[in-house]
């Protein structure tokens, strides 16, 4: 697999903030948005194979054993995860994912967060529809009170997070009016993300 790095710090996204998390962050991936805040990935990295890909994540699991394991990109699911989700699942790791949700693999993970993309006209792949746990929504001038309420019909099970670009300030300004426009058209669930990291300046 290629990867960009295995690090261990903490979620600073979604309903998970604060939890202790070893990131597998894959590299590559396809769509390329301009906003994206981990454009190293795209191109950079490293093939690993499977065994060591798990022996970094353990090395960092006997040290912080409450971790959670996040995969992450670039895009994780275009390339095979199969091997690396079914060992972790034997070890017993809780899993989460953070995907743009264009592509899909029938994998036993328990948190899926989707972060569909402008690029793609926030298209999210219908396999994915039982499966979301949360959704992340970067705002910029693409997004608006529509899209919102098209992805909200797909269930009303899971959070909206709208983020603002965190150094942006005027994002966030525009971010709030968007979540008092959702208030007002009494969209369920609606709520206000940041990225609790980069306050701590840390990854």
């Amino acid at each position: 697999m290629l990867i960009t790095e295995i690090f261990w710090s903490i979620q600073g996204e979604g309903l998970r903030t604060g939890m202790a998390s070893i990131f597998l962050r894959l590299s590559g991936c396809s769509l390329k948005c301009s906003n994206c805040d981990t454009k190293n990935s795209w191109q950079n990295g490293i093939y690993k194979d499977v065994y060591e890909i798990i022996s970094e994540i353990d090395e960092y699991g006997k040290r912080y054993p409450e971790s959670q394991v996040v995969i992450t990109g670039g895009e994780p699911l275009e390339q095979d995860l199969t091997d690396v989700v079914k060992y972790l699942k034997s070890k017993n790791y809780f899993i989460s994912i953070e995907t743009n949700g264009v592509n899909f693999q029938d994998l036993e993970i328990d948190w899926w967060t989707i972060s569909p993309k402008d690029v793609k006209d926030y298209y999210i792949n219908e396999n994915l529809f039982k499966r979301i746990s949360e959704i992340k929504l970067i705002v910029n001038e693409n997004l608006n009170i529509d899209i919102i309420k098209k992805i909200r019909k797909i269930s009303s099970n899971f959070p909206i997070f709208l983020q603002p670009d965190f150094y942006d300030k005027n994002n966030y300004k525009n971010t709030f009016s968007l979540f008092q426009k959702c208030q007002e058209n009494d969209i369920k669930d609606i709520r206000l993300g940041i990225q609790v990291h980069k306050i701590f300046n840390i990854k």
